[in-house]
């Protein structure tokens, strides 16, 4: 057995910004394969942290992609919007293991009505 290696936040942004398209360089970000690898982590749980915060913290930018620079910056607006411990934060991303190790669901916008169930109506006697 060869030595596992060490995760570090760099090689977690290079792999999840390829997530879906090895022929990516890994160099820059999308915000649907960061909410991705926020979900991976637990982090981003449509709760605490939404996939509303993390849009318009991205916006801020007016680019689809965000470079390691930009993205770091982000999760820091991020970390400051949410009142999370940013090297925290860090150390959740970068031990979450690699894209798909563990299922993510992304909810879609109708799974929101697929468990909706009306209130039964009041039978008046």
């Amino acid at each position: 057995m060869g030595e596992e290696e060490v995760a570090t936040l760099e090689g977690q942004f290079y792999e999840f910004s390829r997530l879906f398209d090895n022929k990516r360089d890994g160099l820059t970000i999308t915000l649907y394969r960061f909410d991705y690898w926020l979900r991976q982590t637990k982090l981003l749980d449509d709760r605490k942290v939404t996939m509303t915060d993390t849009g318009i913290l991205f916006n801020k930018y007016n680019k689809t992609e965000l470079n390691w620079d930009e993205w770091s910056e982000f999760l820091e607006d991020l970390c400051e919007l949410k009142e999370m411990d940013l090297e925290k934060t860090k150390e959740t991303l970068t031990n979450c293991g690699l894209p798909g190790q563990t299922p993510v669901n992304v909810p879609q916008y109708r799974d929101f009505f697929l468990t909706y169930k009306p209130r039964e109506k009041m039978i008046l006697g």
